[in-house]
């Protein structure tokens, strides 16, 4: 795998948005689906290093600091639970087998979401494929992914660019939605927006259950 050819897509895409860059993108020979699973894995593993590397300056027994109000309405027994899992390190090998585990579950992840969006494309009448659709997407969702873990070692700041970087990544989906169907702007938006509209409604409805439960117990 060149690095350096890597690091200069992913440079052109995230500095020069828009459908020129895209168009130029898909005509590589290398516009594959393996090349999007490799460097999907590959932002993978840069991201749980961070992650570990992030819980490493952060233990979890000085976090125990800014539980004690929590702490002190707890019993004794699960207070003492939790004290002996923050200095045992059962905690931060929990957290270090999740990090790890995300390896193997990003690229499950994206696969699943390119079809989702590949799907929602072609019954909307675009014409494109598969795995190309995927590399154009791995472009930014790979370098945006490490982007997102570097801003997360920065306290406050971490979360407000991260929300910066989710909306910018839904513009360059836009754009590699548009390019790869042959869609237009109005239906590219809706492929884009599908799946963000399905969560927001999955957890709308979710809200409205637990409220209705918790009202209908009150009534009893």
């Amino acid at each position: 795998m060149d690095f350096r050819l890597m690091f200069q897509t992913w440079v052109a895409v995230l500095i020069k948005p828009g459908e020129e860059v895209f168009e130029a993108e898909r005509q590589k020979a290398s516009a594959t689906l393996t090349t999007a699973l490799v460097w999907v894995v590959l932002a993978a593993v840069v991201t749980a290093l961070l992650g570990l590397l992030q819980r490493a300056q952060q233990q979890f027994s000085s976090s125990l600091a800014g539980m004690e109000p929590m702490l002190e309405l707890m019993p004794a027994e699960s207070r003492a639970q939790i004290e002996t899992i923050a200095n045992t390190g059962t905690f931060d090998e929990f957290m270090r087998a999740v990090s790890l585990g995300s390896i193997v579950i990003a690229p499950i992840f994206f696969v699943i979401g390119i079809g989702i969006l590949h799907l929602v494309a072609s019954v909307l009448g675009g014409q494109g494929q598969f795995g190309r659709y995927a590399y154009l997407n791995a472009t930014f969702s790979a370098p945006i992914s490490i982007i997102s873990s570097l801003f997360g070692f920065v306290p406050w700041v971490g979360g407000c660019v991260g929300f910066i970087l989710l909306i910018y990544q839904l513009a360059l989906a836009y754009f590699a939605t548009k390019v790869e169907y042959g869609l237009s702007a109005g239906r590219a938006i809706v492929v884009v927006l599908a799946p963000v509209l399905f969560i927001v409604v999955l957890v709308a409805c979710g809200m409205i259950v637990v409220f209705s439960l918790i009202f209908a117990g009150g009534q009893s």
